[in-house]
């Protein structure tokens, strides 16, 4: 069976037992693809923080170190890194396996003869790059609130032609998008010329935080 039948089933397993909330296939930046990532939550009664878990999926007769290898280096993207390995022979993974997965601080997942999964090692916490973490968070279709530090959904976003007023979005009850002009101009200064010109630094607030200047709002 090859790798991306695999994928599926670790998605759901990485849903259930990991606690996503959402789960993606085969996405990536310039510096390479994941084959599964999925968005979790960290919460608690005063703050909370959201977590990129990328998987690299691998069949049983692939390179170990290797496969360890790609696994580990998705920390510069992920918070969480786990190395899934189809055991479609039932061999169980070696003490010095999980001995070489310690020494490199990724998680592992075994997937079972019936595709049925199960971790083995936990993948401690990473710090990514964070611009490298939040560009790959968008390929999902997600963005972070510059207040709560929470992710959301990209849509129901103010028009491009309503990006500098806020009130519409209060009055609407929708997420809020804005750019930094002034910092993106200086920024393309600093350049010199070169690269695009048309883009701007974006930034966004969900749609719980937007409801915090309700009250500079006059009601109509």
């Amino acid at each position: 069976m090859g790798e991306e039948n695999l994928y599926k089933h670790v998605g759901e397993f990485i849903k259930k037992e990991l606690g996503c909330f959402a789960v993606d296939y085969k996405k990536g930046t310039q510096f390479g693809m994941i084959d599964v990532i999925g968005l979790r939550y960290v919460m608690g009664d005063y703050g909370g923080s959201t977590e990129l878990v990328a998987v690299e999926v691998k069949p049983e007769e692939a390179t170990f170190l290797k496969s360890l290898g790609q696994a580990s280096a998705y920390s510069v993207m992920a918070d969480r890194c786990y190395l899934a390995i189809h055991k479609r022979y039932g061999r169980p993974f070696t003490q010095e396996e999980k001995d070489v997965v310690a020494k490199l601080n990724v998680g592992l997942i075994e997937i079972g003869k019936q595709k049925s999964c199960k971790v083995i090692a936990s993948s401690p916490q990473h710090y990514p790059i964070q611009a490298h973490k939040l560009h790959l968070i968008r390929k999902m279709g997600y963005v972070e609130c510059r207040i709560c530090g929470l992710f959301f959904l990209h849509h129901g976003m103010r028009s491009l032609r309503e990006r500098s007023n806020i009130v519409n979005a209060i009055r609407e009850e929708k997420p809020f998008r804005y750019w930094l002009m002034k910092f993106g101009a200086e920024r393309e200064e600093a350049k010199k010329g070169g690269g695009r010109k048309d883009i701007h630094d974006r930034r966004y607030i969900c749609q719980d935080c937007v409801q915090v200047f309700s009250g500079l709002v006059p009601r109509k």
